[in-house]
């Protein structure tokens, strides 16, 4: 608003420096045959009035071209986390946690889950306390890992849970002398989606709390 009072002020002032009655807005002094010199003189004076509305008028396109430009550059961010976009959740018992092994009841019956309730399986290719999961297998069946001894929830015996030391220094749960793993298939809790497949060599079973494979 003060730029378009400035350059209607400036338009006014312009229209003034020309008297009326005055064939083509001519100065006096040219009307009244007054020499070159002071013709001269006048005209660098009006073509500097006839400037100013100008540069004001480009000034506001300015002002408007900024504000427009401050406006667009405004952007929220969104997402929720690694896991925000539906993903796979993850997986409990990370190599800096203590784990927990507890019992819940499923379609296939009582089976072993972890503390935030996602579905623990054996590899039936494993050897009692000896994983034989690693690299492209550990990708596809991520290991149920403790940072110490792992914590015994309702209906599990504490007497068959134990940790096994793996090839990368790692700490594994096992139960009843089998390596616990997730399957990155399942992707909340109480699913069983690996359950009975058969990849790397061998078939996956879900645990029951008695310590050997359902199905």
């Amino acid at each position: 608003m003060r730029v378009w009072l400035v350059t209607k002020g400036l338009l006014l002032d312009n229209r003034a420096a020309v008297k009326p009655g005055q064939p083509g807005g001519q100065p006096a002094d040219r009307q009244r045959g007054a020499p070159g010199p002071a013709q001269s003189r006048s005209r660098p004076g009006r073509l500097g009035l006839l400037r100013r509305p100008l540069v004001a008028l480009a000034a506001l396109v300015a002002v408007g071209a900024l504000a427009a430009g401050c406006g667009g550059n405004s952007s929220g961010s969104g997402g929720g986390g690694i896991y925000g976009g539906g993903g796979p959740v993850s997986t409990g018992g990370g190599p800096t946690d203590v784990a927990t092994v507890t019992a819940a009841s499923t379609k296939l019956g009582m089976v072993l889950v972890d503390g935030s309730g996602r579905t623990l399986y054996l590899f039936e290719k494993d050897q009692p306390n000896q994983s034989t999961c690693a690299g492209t297998c550990a990708a596809a069946w991520p290991v149920d890992h403790s940072s110490g001894t792992p914590k015994t929830g309702s209906g599990v015996q504490a007497s068959l849970l134990g940790t096994i030391n793996r090839s990368d220094n790692t700490t594994q749960v096992t139960y009843n002398g089998h390596p616990l793993y997730y399957y990155s298939g399942d992707s909340q809790a109480g699913q069983q989606n690996g359950q009975g497949l058969n990849a790397f060599g061998a078939a996956w079973y879900v645990v029951a709390p008695t310590g050997g494979k359902v199905g």
